[in-house]
């Protein structure tokens, strides 16, 4: 199986995450490329394995969105998007767009697994590729301060094939104020509320396994 990895952190630091997941995948038999946001400017050198999302010089207009790209945490860019204006948004999401599309050209994955529900989940969703996107609580909190930035949430969840919690009170607040009925019945696990069960498991360097399997059965209900 061809996994893209996005994450919404800073993805050519030392510790970036995403790669440790990649050799994680890779020990277990799968084929896994990293995409997200870099530190360095589209004209400087990136990390092999890794699709650059380059928001260095758009970033340049907002220090606080600046430093989140430099050296943030998935949470830190998320909050810094929620900032940000509608033209300045409008930039952001047209760089992702064009790199998860040319990582998208590049690799042919199977599927695409996202690290938090932000931006480049629901660009992830216009590629066409399955998908699945593990959502902590912290995503969801810092698209409520944002009218567009919710929007574009919701309809990443709402697509999405497979959604997955952090944790028990995040899948609560999924359930309750952010997936619809007809969002429940797109991500097949149900078609009634009551019924309606997201998976939550944290996501840590244990979890590559249920992340194999998620990606497994987001290929299945294709």
């Amino acid at each position: 199986m061809r996994v893209l990895l996005i994450d919404h952190g800073c993805c050519d630091l030392p510790h970036a995450r995403v790669h440790a997941f990649c050799h994680l995948l890779a020990r277990r038999g799968a084929v896994a490329m990293a995409c997200g946001p870099t530190s360095v400017s589209s004209l400087e050198s990136h990390k092999p394995g890794l699709q650059g999302i380059h928001l260095h010089d758009i970033a340049a207009a907002n220090m606080l969105f600046l430093e989140a790209v430099r050296n943030g945490s998935p949470q830190s860019f998320l909050e810094a998007i929620a900032t940000l204006s509608p033209s300045l948004l409008g930039l952001v999401r047209e760089a992702a767009r064009q790199a998860i599309a040319e990582a998208v050209d590049l690799f042919i994955p199977d599927v695409i697994f996202v690290m938090h529900a932000g931006i480049l989940a629901e660009l992830a969703i216009e590629t066409g590729v399955p998908m699945v996107v593990h959502v902590a609580i912290c995503d969801l909190n810092a698209a409520a301060h944002s009218e567009p930035l919710r929007d574009l949430v919701a309809a990443s969840l709402g697509s999405a094939e497979i959604v997955i919690a952090a944790d028990a009170p995040t899948a609560d607040l999924l359930r309750h104020q952010w997936l619809t009925p007809e969002m429940e019945m797109d991500v097949r696990d149900s078609n009634a509320r009551d019924d309606f069960c997201i998976p939550a498991w944290p996501l840590d360097f244990e979890s590559a396994d249920a992340i194999l399997t998620a990606c497994t059965h987001s290929l299945n209900r294709r």
